[in-house]
């Protein structure tokens, strides 16, 4: 099946700390890599463990779950996606630039897990490709408000 690997790396000027709390909220999931749509998000001590979320591929919407299999404040948190037809991580390394900032380098990997996803994934990829900056710089300009 085919997998692609995307990253984006841009800097906020905020702290770690501030930039990891942000990644907290559901709604920063939204539009990132394949996810187009969150809901129902899960919480443990007021981290984000898991949600259910969405995408479209050939018209067609499919509804998956994203887990946090990483959670490592203020440095790394990563997220496992899983759907019928799609699959793979969206992993965030968050680290300090001076005078105060934060670096982040946002890396989405997917892999095809169905045969209609298969058909449309040199589509899916682009769509990432095209867009990942763009939302990863969306990202940056939520978390330094």
């Amino acid at each position: 099946m085919p997998a692609a690997t995307i990253q984006h790396t841009t800097t906020i000027d905020a702290p770690r700390e501030r930039v990891w709390d942000g990644l907290q909220d559901p709604n920063v999931w939204t539009s990132i890599g394949p996810v187009q749509k969150v809901w129902d998000p899960q919480f443990e001590d007021g981290v984000l463990t898991g949600f259910q979320w969405s995408t479209e591929i050939g018209g067609v919407v499919y509804e998956g779950t994203g887990s946090a299999a990483v959670r490592e404040r203020p440095g790394r948190y990563q997220l496992v996606l899983d759907t019928s037809e799609v699959a793979g991580t969206i992993t965030v390394n968050l680290r300090d630039r001076n005078p105060g900032g934060t670096e982040v380098e946002v890396t989405v990997e997917i892999r095809s897990k169905g045969l209609l996803s298969s058909m449309f994934f040199p589509v899916v990829r682009r769509a990432i490709d095209d867009s990942l900056p763009e939302q990863v710089d969306a990202i940056a300009d939520r978390l330094s408000a």
